[in-house]
């Protein structure tokens, strides 16, 4: 299938409350989920509507926001959690990068009820998994033991001084 070379959204995503006030980043990457969206055309009692036909296995991954738009870590992550504070997006499903399961986006309606008592607040979980290296697991997983940190202190230490100093 060809990638179109257009990204079509609604006046009123751009006018909301929530785009208004959303950090530059963010934004940015929003327009990047956007263009991940794959619409295909229904013929339904002859008129076209048009339907994205990915929306909650759209994927976009931290290494290809670091490679490809030059986003670091950080930046990528304050920007998803943005995203899915405002109503833009909203995680499908939670991957672990170790086992090449990626997470899956879905590009969310929530932002047109922001800032109104309809809006559905949702935050990003933060990951318990304990997938990977943590300060707990670490002689488990890499079977070493940690080094024991040396205690350096400034006691005993001599300073030299232009004094003449006499015993």
């Amino acid at each position: 299938m060809a990638k179109s070379q257009h990204i079509y959204t609604e006046r009123s995503l751009i006018n909301s409350p929530a785009f208004i006030k959303f950090p530059g980043t963010a934004a940015k990457v929003l327009f990047w989920f956007l263009a991940r969206r794959q619409f295909v055309k229904l013929n339904k009692f002859r008129r076209r509507e048009w339907v994205n036909k990915n929306n909650g296995e759209i994927v976009f991954s931290y290494a290809e926001a670091l490679n490809k738009f030059m986003l670091s870590k950080p930046r990528f992550s304050r920007a998803l959690t943005a995203l899915i504070e405002y109503g833009f997006i909203d995680i499908n499903h939670h991957g672990g990068g170790m086992f090449n399961d990626m997470t899956t986006y879905h590009i969310s309606d929530r932002w047109r009820d922001y800032g109104t008592p309809d809006f559905k607040e949702k935050s990003r979980k933060k990951d318990t998994r304990g997938l990977g290296f943590t300060a707990k697991n670490w002689e488990e997983r890499s079977k070493k033991k940690r080094r024991v940190k040396l205690k350096i202190s400034n006691e005993n230490v001599t300073t030299t001084s232009n004094k003449n100093v006499t015993a």
